[in-house]
């Protein structure tokens, strides 16, 4: 009886995850825009359960800051403003400099970050058509995959629970070539100073890297 119990709640627990982690990743793709409604009734229907998981979802999601959950009307992605932006980017720069802290004393191999810029270079310098929404992935991937090369589970969870998505890494940065090339150009800095164990010059590149994002976002507040 007991282990019918434990089964019951493991699969319970895996389909709230489950759920937890589509929708999570349907924001953070652009997918499900901000202030848009979502139905606990169709989403019981597409994963074949009842409302009780969803819900469960739905409050994690609430949580960790991604949808906000409206009494007697429903559950809605949380609408980002200027200021969550330009608070997202103080928090995300010093979790992301401690990583390069770590990373660099760890002497770690940065062959799958560079990996990732060679993809970007490749899709940048295409004669084919700019596909901003897979460079925004990519762009995204070599952050988290910083992060998770720290080998630090607490700074992994930490900085997933933030309400980052591959839109706000790119959000108030200029999509051109001009743009691209110095991101690149930083990006690249960051890989070296990785590969020369350069504790110092990598966590101050990486704070100075991400607050020239931040200041534009609180320039952009102020102008409101």
């Amino acid at each position: 009886m007991w282990f019918g119990y434990t089964a019951c709640v493991d699969t319970k627990s895996n389909l709230i995850e489950t759920i937890y982690e589509h929708l999570k990743d349907q924001v953070r793709q652009g997918f499900l825009q901000n202030g848009a409604k979502l139905s606990e009734n169709n989403l019981a229907k597409q994963f074949s359960c009842s409302r009780t998981p969803v819900r469960e979802a739905l409050k994690r999601l609430e949580q960790d800051g991604f949808v906000v959950i409206v009494p007697h009307s429903g559950s809605y992605i949380k609408d980002i403003t200027m200021v969550d932006y330009q608070q997202l980017t103080e928090v995300r720069a010093y979790l992301e400099a401690l990583a390069m802290r770590i990373v660099c004393e760890n002497g770690a191999d940065p062959a799958k970050l560079e990996a990732i810029l060679d993809q970007m270079d490749e899709l940048w310098k295409s004669n084919r058509a700019f596909d901003v929404q897979k460079f925004s992935a990519l762009h995204y991937q070599f952050h988290l995959e910083l992060i998770k090369l720290a080998d630090n589970e607490l700074l992994t969870q930490t900085y997933s629970r933030l309400n980052l998505s591959e839109a706000a890494l790119l959000f108030a940065q200029s999509i051109n070539d001009r743009g691209i090339a110095k991101t690149q150009e930083e990006h690249r800095h960051l890989v070296e100073a990785i590969r020369r164990q350069d504790i110092k010059e990598g966590e101050r590149f990486m704070l100075s890297h991400l607050w020239k994002k931040r200041d534009r976002f609180k320039k952009q507040v102020q102008t409101i």
